[in-house]
């Protein structure tokens, strides 16, 4: 059994104060990562939400859309007035 000096420099510790800035430093990063993955993962489940509800107001425009074309033709609508006007044949 081969006899180990320990080097004395090795053996040293930073101070309390050190360590615990240390360690707070630590927590704080880990907490920020689990925030950072919890904000993605909400992100992406309100774009979700979001496209969603895009995709279904499309689908009740083009029928409005559809229903408009059928009662009037080729048309255009003023948005703000409701005023329609024809659609110039190109």
């Amino acid at each position: 059994m081969q006899n180990t000096t320990i080097n004395k420099e090795a053996s040293k510790k930073i101070s309390l104060e050190q360590l615990k800035n240390l360690q707070d430093f630590n927590a704080f990063m880990d907490k920020a990562r689990v925030s950072l993955g919890e904000l993605s993962i909400q992100y992406e489940f309100q774009k979700a939400d979001i496209l969603s509800q895009i995709a279904v107001q499309q689908q009740n425009f083009n029928e409005l859309e559809k229903v408009i074309k059928e009662e009037h033709g080729n048309i255009r609508v003023n948005i703000e007035t409701g005023e329609i006007v024809k659609q110039e044949k190109q």
